[in-house]
């Protein structure tokens, strides 16, 4: 069974784009209803709509990819463009930023209270050692920021101290940590 835009009385093979019948919005392209199709489309209201198997899916809320491989957030069905944080999807935490996964983004990301380590777009809970945000160095277990370690540890070859999980830049003295003294001069291990 095939399904048609007819415009004024004559199949219409050049439209594109969503059509509103009997209650839904379906995805029309070169004239006929695409019932594959998955993505998002671009409606005259300037929003962009999510559709599954053909047809807008206004119950939708998450992140799904688009047909040119970036992946989106849309909120009962229509891109969010101001959303910016983390999405659950499939056993995975993304973050989401301005409406889309920034696949670029390597730092800190506060959700619900707790800050998380996001390497490169995907919440990354191995990770444990230093990363930097919004001029701080901070130190991150597990990839969560939990401001409760005070120690030294290595990043690139230097060593710092970190106090109440970031680098104290203004301390100079002495640190000991599991038997082993460390002098330290602005934050920084040295000898």
């Amino acid at each position: 069974e095939k399904w048609c835009y007819v415009k004024n009385g004559v199949y219409d093979t050049t439209f594109n784009g969503l059509v509103y019948y009997n209650g839904s919005w379906f995805y029309v392209q070169k004239g006929d209803l695409n019932w594959n199709y998955n993505g998002f489309v671009y409606h005259v209201d300037k929003k962009w709509y999510y559709v599954k198997g053909g047809k807008v899916n206004f119950g939708y809320t998450g992140i799904a990819q688009h047909t040119d491989g970036q992946w989106y957030y849309a909120k009962n069905g229509v891109i969010d463009w101001n959303y910016s944080n983390l999405i659950y999807y499939c056993g995975t935490w993304y973050y989401v930023q301005k409406g889309k996964i920034n696949w670029n983004y390597s730092s800190l990301v506060q959700y619900n209270g707790t800050w998380y380590y996001i390497d490169h777009g995907v919440l990354n809970w191995k990770y444990t050692g230093l990363t930097y945000y919004v001029d701080c160095w901070y130190y991150v277990e597990n990839g969560i920021l939990t401001w409760k370690y005070t120690g030294v540890t290595k990043y690139y070859g230097t060593w710092y101290y970190v106090q109440n999980s970031a680098i104290n830049w203004k301390y100079s003295g002495t640190f000991t940590q599991n038997g082993h003294m460390y002098q330290i001069s602005y934050g920084i291990v040295v000898g």
